[in-house]
C-alpha cells in the first residue's frame, strides 16, 4: 500500500517542523494533523465551518522527532457534504510516507448541519482529487 501512496500523488508538499510527538496526536483530537490538512488544502484562509470525523493515523516507520518533514494532501473520495482526505508526512526526499492521516472532512452550515462545501473548498478538493486510486482495500476509506 505504501508504494501506491508515494510522494508523487500528494499535492502542496510543504516543509513541516515537528518539535514533539504530541503534535502527531496519540489522542482522539489530533489538532495539529487536522490544522495541517486544512492548511494544505486551502492555505491559511480555510473557509467554512467543518469538522473531522472517522480519522485514523497509519505509521509506516518511526521517524526522529524533533525533525523536518514534508507534508502533502490528497482527496480520496468526495460526496455531497464530505470528502475523505489523506495527509501524507514524508522525510525530506523520501518517496514513501512515514505517516498517513486519513479523515472525513464534513462541511457544515452556521447551524452545524451538513452542507455543501463553499466554492474555495470545492475547488481545492477537486484539485487534490485522485481518481482511480483504489485505497478502499487498505481501509483508508473506512
Amino acid at each position: 500500500m505504501v508504494s501506491q501512496l508515494n510522494r508523487r500523488l500528494f499535492r502542496a508538499l510543504q516543509p513541516v517542523e515537528i518539535v514533539s510527538w504530541h503534535q502527531l496526536g496519540a489522542t482522539t483530537h489530533r489538532t495539529f494533523l487536522r490544522e495541517l490538512t486544512d492548511r494544505l488544502l486551502l492555505g491559511e484562509g480555510v473557509g467554512g465551518e467543518h469538522r473531522f470525523d472517522r480519522d485514523r493515523v497509519y505509521w509506516f516507520s518511526r521517524p526522529e522527532v524533533p525533525g523536518s518533514f514534508e507534508a502533502g494532501v490528497i482527496t480520496a473520495s468526495q460526496r455531497k457534504f464530505d470528502a475523505r482526505v489523506i495527509l501524507g508526512l514524508f522525510l525530506p526526499g523520501a518517496e514513501e510516507p512515514v505517516l498517513l492521516y486519513a479523515a472525513d472532512r464534513l462541511s457544515l452550515d452556521r447551524s452545524g448541519r451538513p452542507a455543501a462545501p463553499n466554492e474555495a473548498l470545492a475547488r481545492a478538493l477537486q484539485r487534490s482529487y485522485k481518481s482511480g486510486l483504489n485505497i478502499a482495500k487498505f481501509g483508508l476509506l473506512a
